[in-house]
């Protein structure tokens, strides 16, 4: 097994220098999201949004039959990507646009191409080079990994959102300054173009809320561990007592685990007032739109949310422990995480107490302050048509 997995490993690396002779061009656009799995997320907003350009041949690549299915029924262009046209549309494109990285494609085929991260998040948390726990990155065999791969995919772009992300993504992805563009998330245009999210949506059918009238809590943690330890709701909260103040105060308290953690479950029948809709397929932006107050941890969703500036509570009840053994952080926590703060389930239901008292002016300075932190001043307005002009340009 080992010799088989050396044998197709230098195949795969025979084929990405064989792809730098492809013939590219920089009208084609290849755009894919989350390992290949999900029609979602930055890449997801540009690519609707560069519909509208006709001179751009723009296609989405997943490994996700249900996706391609799904995205072709909207009269989009998408392949899966070790299909005939998946393949030839990869060795074409001139540019790859990206949410997670080059596993978002067959990146086999991507030789020479141009390389647009857009990420998908702001970063609170370390990635990429800078988080020594997901792996030894300056390891030899990474080194030489490394290596392999730069000449055929060493043209990288990253996408950050100020000065301050922009420093953070020359480390976290290895990339020179002169590659860094401080512009802005487009899947954040959703909340400056409502046309936008019609487009954003599709057909899906999403489970409506109880109530128009009700006050919409999100909790919407970050990963443990890539979904290794799972996140029990009973262990976190007192569901009960959860329950009987979302009663009181005409709350629905709304379940939005990480993407890692789609599998969990856990009974709460018992508890109407709180529902766990991690498996349905809401477009998280615009479950932020709908979002009243939002409950996060470490997750960099809380930065989208302050372009919103609606409040926030951050429920950190295992902060040691995630620093230790999780993940480290670029930033002071309690210098970036503008809102009600809790470390035991007490000071959370004190927390959302006065966030209920006071509305949504609720701290709503120090969230102002740490929005111009994260983002630039283009990155708090529509970003996406600016970048696609950047690639039409050619300037990338």
């Amino acid at each position: 097994m080992v010799l088989l997995r050396k044998i197709r490993l230098l195949i795969k690396y025979m084929v990405m220098y064989i792809s730098m002779l492809s013939l590219r061009s920089k009208k084609i656009i290849v755009f894919g999201a989350w390992l290949g799995d999900k029609f979602a997320d930055n890449a997801k907003v540009l690519f609707l949004e560069a519909q509208e350009d006709k001179e751009l041949t723009t296609v989405w690549i997943t490994r996700n039959p249900k996706v391609a299915e799904e995205i072709q029924n909207a009269g989009y262009k998408a392949y899966k990507w070790c299909s005939i046209k998946g393949i030839w549309y990869q060795l074409r494109a001139g540019y790859a646009v990206m949410t997670n990285g080059i596993s978002d494609f067959k990146h086999a085929f991507l030789g020479g191409t141009t390389l647009i991260n857009l990420w998908h998040g702001i970063p609170l948390k370390k990635v990429g080079y800078d988080d020594y726990y997901e792996k030894d990155w300056d390891s030899k065999a990474q080194k030489f990994r490394d290596k392999i791969i730069h000449v055929p995919l060493g043209k990288e772009y990253v996408v950050a959102t100020s000065p301050a992300i922009a420093k953070i993504y020359e480390s976290a992805f290895r990339v020179p300054a002169s590659r860094v563009i401080c512009l802005g998330q487009p899947r954040n245009d959703v909340f400056f173009d409502r046309s936008l999210m019609d487009k954003v949506r599709g057909n899906q059918n999403k489970t409506k809320t109880e109530s128009n009238n009700c006050i919409q809590i999100l909790y919407a943690p970050t990963h443990r561990k890539e979904g290794r330890i799972a996140i029990k709701l009973s262990q976190i909260f007192d569901l009960e007592v959860l329950n009987d103040f979302c009663e009181r105060n005409q709350c629905e308290f709304l379940v939005k685990k990480h993407f890692y953690h789609r599998n969990e479950e856990e009974e709460l029948q018992k508890y109407p007032r709180i529902k766990d809709i991690t498996k349905e397929s809401w477009d998280t932006q615009e479950l932020l739109m709908k979002t009243d107050v939002l409950i996060t941890d470490y997750s960099s969703i809380y930065i989208d949310f302050l372009l919103l500036n609606r409040p926030i509570l951050f429920y950190h009840f295992d902060y040691e422990e995630y620093l230790q053994t999780d993940r480290e952080m670029y930033f002071p926590y309690e210098d970036v995480t503008p809102g009600e703060r809790a470390g035991t389930f007490t000071q959370f239901m004190e927390g959302l107490e006065r966030i209920m008292k006071n509305g949504q002016k609720h701290q709503k300075g120090e969230r102002e302050q740490v929005r111009n932190l994260f983002y630039c001043k283009e990155g708090q307005g529509a970003v996406g048509k600016k970048l696609l002009k950047k690639m039409k340009k050619r300037e990338l």
